[in-house]
C-alpha cells in the first residue's frame, strides 16, 4: 500500500511539473496571438514590423524586452513605425507582469534558433 501511495505521490508531481513547464512554454506564444503581434512580426521574415529574430538580437535580454513592453523605454529598433506600435503597448501594458514575462521569453527564443 506504502508503495502505491509513493508512485501515485510521484505521479502527481511530475504530472503537475509537467503541466507548470507546458504552460510556461505556451503562454509567451499564446499571448503573442491573442493580441495579434503576429499580424507585423513574422518568425521568419521581416514584414510590416521586424521579424522576431532581429527583435531577439536588437534586445538580448529579457528585462529590456519587458520594459519596452511595459511602456517604460524606447524601443530599440527604430522603423519610423514607433507611433503604430505605441496602440499595441497600451495593450502590453494591461496584461499581467507574468504574461509580459513569457511574451518576452518567447520572443527572445528566436535569438536561439
Amino acid at each position: 500500500m506504502r508503495r502505491f501511495v509513493l508512485l501515485t505521490l510521484i505521479g502527481c508531481g511530475c504530472l503537475m511539473l509537467g503541466t507548470m513547464l507546458w504552460a510556461a512554454a505556451s503562454g509567451g506564444e499564446a499571448t503573442f496571438h491573442s493580441l495579434k503581434c503576429y499580424i507585423c512580426h513574422k518568425p521568419d521574415r521581416r514584414s510590416a514590423g521586424p521579424s522576431l529574430p532581429e527583435i531577439a538580437k536588437a534586445y538580448g535580454g529579457q528585462q529590456q524586452l519587458v520594459q519596452y513592453l511595459q511602456g517604460e523605454s524606447a524601443p530599440l529598433i527604430d522603423l519610423g513605425k514607433h507611433k503604430v506600435m505605441e496602440r499595441q503597448l497600451e495593450k502590453t501594458k494591461e496584461i499581467s507582469a507574468a504574461e509580459r514575462q513569457d511574451l518576452a521569453n518567447y520572443i527572445l527564443s528566436f535569438g536561439e534558433k
